[in-house]
């Protein structure tokens, strides 16, 4: 009687196990669809895999430092003035002035990004271009400060609607070799998170992004016409998403407010959206915790949605409403330290977090890359150091308990990186493809292409050999996410019984918070592959156990 009893309980342990091991079934997770080529609200699924084209529209100085050093030297020739003080496109429009400000972004955006840039894409795999694009595209005349809608806003900016003809011939390319686009809202008025990448550079003062009137109307100006232009209602247009704003920074903007327009934005979404719209409507997480947005903008959490927005008269569905997740693991001193087993697990359980969420909303991961260091060029901003060598706390006002990782090596060519470091950022580009394409709605790589930052630059980083070609084409990982055994092994090596061996394990698991039953029991595929021997000695050895328990 008590072996049976106890025979009863081993199989529900191991029936929990193999479920553990195994995960969820995925393919019946709500994701992203497919009608035709325009649209992802239709019947045969897809997965994003999607590449960004940063540094365009919205420039950004470590992707193309030439841009930035060009009008240094422009102002420093020109007007003797202070150079320095040039960080962001705000400031170099700025300090250079709309006509040569103009004359040098409009001949970045000719140069930078052409058609032969899209084919690329297309032939390269990718099914997906995410293009940001600044506030300030909807400028309607620079010498009077006019946007759409006679709203005035005092900035110094270039526009009178030049980047959006740029977007417009990139539909037009992005139609010509089936690829989709999402549109995102990159910069804000009074800037969503103090980022160079956001137009306006404020590290350390409060963000006034919809504080003031102004910037409340002007955004939401700017919501009506994109949304206006650029739902898809026919099978030719291009764009599948409208991300509405890139990357809030919610500890430092009223996050009540915040939410709110977020809720403000999707009414105006609906609006536009009565003909049968096929375009997604997407947030970013505004670096809240993983699950924080699953009752927002969620019909069966009316309560929730009170507190923001009458939607009383609006019928919508939470799979409409997709979550973008940004993940890097370069930008705090705790990643930049841990070793690549550490790294591997972080995104192994990060892409298992983010896939608790496909009940609720989709959710994508809609940016990362291969970055192991922060040392590119200005990737922390102009004149700015990186946190890997202490230096970004000699430029910054922030403070560090931490110790310098180590000399910066990874802004140098890739044929000045060790053979292990190129092995490294191999690995950590797979797990990201692997893991974000089976536990998630997909992924978009950042970025297309820089001037030097290779960790950040799809096309280096290929022609090196550190990005599968094709896009799933997998050394060290399996389609289904798993490790491949010879990786497993090496990365996760069984312990031994020397105290050296047991030392590294403890410090591994410390530093990944979290043991996994993979790293324990060194499985790197499915329970199934484990032999026989290995299943019938784990079987007896809990019997015994059992048993000798209900003895005593």
């Amino acid at each position: 009687m008590v072996i049976s009893v106890n025979l009863g309980l081993i199989w529900i342990l191991l029936w929990i196990y193999d479920s553990f091991v195994n995960g969820l079934d995925f393919d019946r997770l709500p994701e992203l669809h497919k009608r035709d080529q325009s649209d992802f609200s239709g019947n045969s699924t897809v997965r994003i895999k999607g590449i960004s084209i940063g540094g365009w529209l919205t420039t950004e100085p470590y992707i193309t430092p030439s841009l930035y050093d060009t009008a240094f030297n422009i102002v420093s020739e020109t007007t003797g003035g202070n150079a320095t003080n040039i960080v962001d496109e705000y400031t170099l429009s700025q300090a250079l002035g709309y006509d040569r400000a103009r004359d040098l972004l409009a001949e970045h955006f000719n140069t930078w990004i052409t058609e032969d840039d899209f084919r690329q894409i297309s032939e390269d795999g990718f099914n997906l271009v995410r293009i940001p694009i600044g506030y300030w595209a909807w400028k309607t005349d620079s010498a009077s400060n006019t946007y759409l809608g006679s709203i005035t806003f005092e900035d110094p900016y270039v526009s009178d609607g030049l980047q959006l003809r740029y977007l417009d011939n990139a539909l037009g390319w992005a139609a010509k070799y089936g690829l989709d686009v999402w549109i995102d809202l990159h910069g804000a008025p009074d800037t969503q998170n103090g980022f160079d990448n956001s137009g306006q550079r404020d590290l350390f003062n409060e963000l006034n992004w919809l504080k003031s009137e102004t910037s409340r109307d002007l955004t939401m100006a700017i919501w009506e016409s994109i949304f206006e232009t650029y739902l898809s209602r026919n099978v030719t247009n291009s764009v599948v998403g409208i991300e509405i704003m890139n990357e809030p920074l919610s500890p430092r903007l009223d996050e009540y407010s915040m939410k709110e327009y977020y809720y403000k934005a999707f009414e105006l979404y609906k609006q536009g959206n009565i003909n049968s719209d096929n375009t997604t409507f997407v947030i970013h997480d505004a670096f809240k915790e993983i699950g924080h947005w699953n009752l927002y903008l969620n019909p069966d959490y009316n309560n929730v949605t009170a507190q923001y927005a009458n939607f009383s008269n609006i019928t919508f569905q939470a799979s409409s409403i997709l979550v973008d997740h940004h993940h890097y693991e370069v930008f705090t001193e705790f990643q930049l330290h841990n070793n690549q087993s550490s790294r591997i697990t972080d995104i192994m359980n990060y892409a298992e977090s983010v896939s608790s969420e496909l009940s609720f909303h989709p959710a994508l991961i809609g940016e990362f890359s291969a970055a192991l260091t922060d040392c590119a060029l200005w990737i922390n901003g102009v004149g700015i150091g990186a946190r890997y060598d202490g230096s970004y706390y000699r430029t910054t006002n922030f403070t560090t308990d931490y110790d310098p990782v180590g000399q910066c090596q990874s802004q140098l060519p890739v044929s000045n990186w060790t053979d292990e470091f190129k092995d490294h950022v191999r690995q950590f580009v797979e797990v990201q493809l692997a893991t974000y394409t089976e536990k998630s709605n997909g992924w978009i790589f950042w970025n297309w292409k820089t001037e030097n930052a290779t960790e950040w630059d799809y096309l280096r980083l290929k022609e090196n050999g550190l990005f599968p070609t094709p896009l799933d084409n997998y050394t060290y990982f399996q389609s289904d996410g798993q490790m491949q055994n010879f990786f497993s092994s090496s990365l996760f090596p069984r312990p031994s019984t020397s105290s050296s061996a047991t030392s590294t394990t403890s410090s591994t698991q410390k530093s990944n918070g979290a043991s996994s039953l993979h790293q324990i029991f060194n499985l790197s595929t499915n329970p199934e592959k484990m032999s026989f021997a290995w299943k019938f000695s784990t079987l007896v050895t809990v019997i015994c156990v059992f048993t000798f328990i209900n003895i005593m």
